[in-house]
């Protein structure tokens, strides 16, 4: 006769093998596909403007070169930081609607503003200034150097790059190289980066560095578990960092840098990167064994299963006690 426990085992290992197959079809449609970011829309500039939250106006500080700037803006939009006119930090608004970063502070008085630009670069309407002084004791933030006779530093308004909208400029490669002063307070700013990225293809992003005594040490930290890019750079300059994302999303990118006196400068920038979106290992997990069976199309072969054993039960039973069992034969009396 057929095996019941053959049949049962085999049932098993094919229901196990549906649900697997079923939960990383679920886990693939849910978290996984192609995320397109950064969709180039004409439309009308940003109604809504980028707001610095904190600090707050008039606020003294001492000692505190970098400072952590938060705001509210538009969704989705480039925030431009500028600190008494010059760039000093970029970021991406969150779909919340705020902005947070870090910037740099100068000795002496520090006027913010904040700018958001929608994806045609179109900036939104301008919002209050935000006034902070900075008083510096300490001697390891303080130029230890008088301020070379190559003036101005004349920074970007906005540092990102979007092909097809900003037409003079279209890779980082081909920046502009001024001529950087040495002396005085040192600082580094990312002028150039692509805004909108496809994932596993590699960019440039661009970066000035001035100021204090060089030579300098920098470093950029991409993200994504990435091991970040350690540079000497010997003279005031341009430098050019190559990079690529594995995976979609928002990143953020910060440049740090240390000149020969120790004195320390930061800035900040981020990227949107479109492309496929893999699933870590312990959400694949979690949904697959979170997954109920009841998601997958397993109804039937319950049914299947509950039929077999069914018959199993039914062929045991009829094997001990149903009408097929031979029973002694009864002595016949004379």
């Amino acid at each position: 006769h057929t095996s019941h426990v053959t049949l049962v085992g085999l049932l098993l290992v094919v229901g196990i093998f549906m649900y697997v197959s079923a939960g990383f079809a679920r886990v693939q449609a849910e978290q996984s596909g192609t995320v397109p970011i950064g969709a180039i829309v004409p439309g009308p500039a940003p109604t809504v403007g980028a707001t610095i939250t904190s600090p707050i106006n008039g606020v003294n500080m001492t000692n505190q070169q970098t400072i952590e700037v938060t705001g509210t803006c538009a969704p989705g939009t480039f925030v431009v930081v500028q600190n008494n006119k010059q760039l000093v930090g970029s970021t991406v608004c969150t779909d919340a609607g705020i902005f947070l970063l870090q910037i740099q502070l100068q000795t002496g008085v520090n006027v913010l503003s904040a700018l958001n630009y929608d994806n045609l670069d179109q900036p939104g309407p301008s919002t209050p200034l935000v006034s902070i002084n900075l008083v510096t004791t300490s001697a390891a933030i303080r130029p230890l150097q008088p301020l070379s006779s190559v003036l101005p530093v004349v920074l970007p308004s906005n540092p990102s790059i979007i092909p097809g909208v900003t037409p003079e400029v279209s890779s980082c490669d081909t920046q502009k190289k001024p001529s950087l002063p040495v002396g005085g307070e040192h600082q580094v700013a990312i002028v150039c980066v692509p805004r909108f990225i496809q994932a596993n293809t590699q960019y440039t992003l661009g970066f000035w560095v001035w100021g204090g005594l060089p030579p300098y040490a920098a470093s950029v930290h991409l993200g994504e578990g990435a091991d970040d890019v350690l540079l000497s750079i010997a003279n005031p300059g341009v430098k050019t960092v190559k990079f690529s994302y594995v995976d979609a999303g928002t990143y953020t990118i910060i440049v740090n840098t240390t000149d020969k006196n120790g004195n320390k400068a930061t800035v900040q920038t981020a990227v949107q990167v479109s492309g496929e979106t893999r699933t870590p290992l312990a959400v694949l997990t979690n949904d697959l064994i979170g997954g109920s069976w009841f998601k997958t199309p397993v109804p039937l072969y319950l049914v299947a299963v509950a039929i077999t054993l069914g018959f199993w039960g039914g062929d045991i039973f009829d094997r001990n006690f149903g009408a097929s069992k031979r029973h002694p034969r009864a002595r016949k009396t004379v």
